[in-house]
C-alpha cells in the first residue's frame, strides 16, 4: 500500500476539467482533510447574485472525496456513492470554500462531512453541510466503460 504525496494530490485535483473551469482551488490537503476554495465570480452565481448552490455542492463532494483518497491505497480512486447537503445560509461574498473531514474510514467505504463557508468582510459564514459516501475504486484506466 502506497501513500500519494501532496504533489500528486495536487496534480489530481488540477486533472478534473470542472475544478479550473470554476475557479476552484485546492487550498490545503493532508491525511483525511481537504479545503477546497472559490473565488467569487459572476459566471457560477445564480440570478440573485449568489453562488450557485450548485457551486457549493461541488466543491463539498469534491473536498470529501480529496480527503478520502489521502487514505486510500494508491491503486484506487474516490467515487461519491452517496451525497447529502442542507443550505443553511445564503452563500455571498468574496470565496466560499469547503472543509471536508473523514468521520469513517474503512477499507472500501468512507464517510466523509464537508461543511461549506462564505467569506464576506473576513467574516466566515456556514452556508451549508454535507455528508457524502465515498468507495474506493479501481481507477478509470482499469475500468471497461461500457458504450
Amino acid at each position: 500500500m502506497g501513500v500519494r504525496t501532496e504533489r500528486e494530490l495536487r496534480a489530481s485535483f488540477l486533472n478534473q476539467p470542472l475544478m479550473p473551469y470554476i475557479g476552484a482551488t485546492l487550498y490545503e490537503i493532508s491525511p483525511g482533510k481537504a479545503c477546497i476554495e472559490v473565488t467569487y465570480e459572476k459566471n457560477i452565481t445564480q440570478q440573485h447574485g449568489l453562488f450557485h448552490g450548485g457551486i457549493s455542492g461541488t466543491i463539498a463532494d469534491n473536498a470529501a472525496g480529496f480527503a478520502a483518497m489521502t487514505l486510500m491505497d494508491i491503486e484506487k480512486e474516490p467515487l461519491t456513492i452517496e451525497f447529502k447537503i442542507n443550505f443553511l445560509n445564503i452563500a455571498f461574498g468574496e470565496k466560499l470554500f469547503s472543509e471536508a473531514i473523514i468521520l469513517q474510514a474503512g477499507r472500501s467505504i468512507f464517510h466523509a462531512e464537508s461543511k461549506v463557508f462564505s467569506i464576506k468582510a473576513k467574516e466566515k459564514i456556514l452556508t451549508a453541510t454535507a455528508l457524502v459516501t465515498i468507495k474506493a475504486t479501481s481507477k478509470v484506466s482499469e475500468i471497461k466503460l461500457q458504450s
